[in-house]
């Protein structure tokens, strides 16, 4: 109010001056102006945080998680991370892909005829990543980075796609690669 009564003596016009409905907007801007940076802080993340920490049916539940015992380990790394990393234990770079994942018909002659350490450096016919992104997944499985995805479930999703061209996570629900790459990489940071 000191403001106000500064602003009067100067003649400067101020909040006095506004009708009835104007003030009201200003407090209202104001007060969504306060309330957003709480908004803001209760939702932000760390920066280095992964996006996704469930399965693929989890995510379509809005990411909705219900933990039964410990919690899962979110700490996947991208494909760019592996290329220069230390590997887990039983894995080899030099092995071929198909050695994780069972490649078939024409898929077979061009990422069956790839080595992992390939697959995690990126191939011009990987157009939209799957292969490179699903060594990452498999690799932060085997390193426990990603508890919250199996080996199982990755192969699941590169069987299903190579015979349909796009993976089911859920009853009616399909994943074309883009989607598939999107829900991998959200599991790394």
């Amino acid at each position: 109010m000191a403001t106000e009564q500064q602003h009067e003596a100067a003649g400067v016009s101020g909040p006095a001056d506004l009708p009835p409905r104007g003030a009201a907007r200003r407090r209202f801007t104001r007060a969504g102006v306060a309330a957003s940076g709480v908004l803001l802080t209760l939702h932000s993340q760390p920066s280095m945080a992964c996006e996704i920490c469930t399965t693929p049916s989890g995510y379509l539940s809005g990411g909705l998680q219900s933990f039964r015992g410990a919690r899962p380990v979110c700490a996947g790394r991208s494909p760019s991370y592996w290329r220069t990393a230390t590997w887990p234990r039983g894995m080899n770079k030099q092995n071929a892909f198909t050695k994780v994942f069972a490649c078939n018909g024409n898929v077979g002659k061009t990422y069956g005829s790839c080595t992992q350490g390939a697959m995690v450096e990126g191939k011009s016919w990987d157009t939209h990543g799957i292969g490179r992104y699903l060594m990452a997944c498999h690799l932060n499985v085997k390193a426990g980075l990603s508890t919250f995805q199996t080996e199982e479930m990755l192969r699941r999703i590169w069987a299903e796609y190579q015979d349909k061209g796009y993976y089911t996570p859920t009853a009616g629900v399909r994943w074309d690669c883009y989607k598939i790459v999107d829900y991998l990489k959200g599991t790394m940071y």
